[in-house]
């Protein structure tokens, strides 16, 4: 009984440094992205998220199409930094555009015209 309650106890512990571990390289790895996606070098667009609406439907659907993106709070407002080439922003916005743009209540809103923070 003492046995078992033991390997319970270093089953359990072993499981909370293996976790622990985890999330410190996920973080790792996030900081990273968001470093990468800030540099000056690395060319990006910036597309505002409209308020109430949950940026990670978009993200997953950027992701799945080869972008990689980051939600970045800086300025005040949400909004999705994603990195592309000047060439790939028409395939961005369609990405983007394509994606059900849903309320918080789960309510769909009308389509509206994709526009990056650069533009007029």
């Amino acid at each position: 009984m003492v046995i078992g309650m033991g390997l319970v106890l270093i089953g359990t512990l072993v499981l909370l440094v293996v976790a622990g571990w985890g999330l410190r390289s996920l973080g790792r790895s996030t900081a990273a992205t968001e470093a990468h996606l800030h540099d000056p070098h690395t060319p990006t667009v910036a597309y505002v998220v409209p308020e109430g609406q949950d940026p990670v439907p978009l993200m997953a659907e950027l992701s799945l199409s080869g972008f990689v993106s980051v939600v970045d709070t800086s300025g005040g407002a949400e909004r999705l930094l994603v990195e592309c080439a000047p060439a790939q922003r028409s395939q961005v916005r369609e990405v983007i555009g394509h994606v059900a743009q849903r309320d918080i209540d789960g309510t769909v809103l009308p389509a509206a015209r994709v526009r990056f923070e650069d533009e007029a």
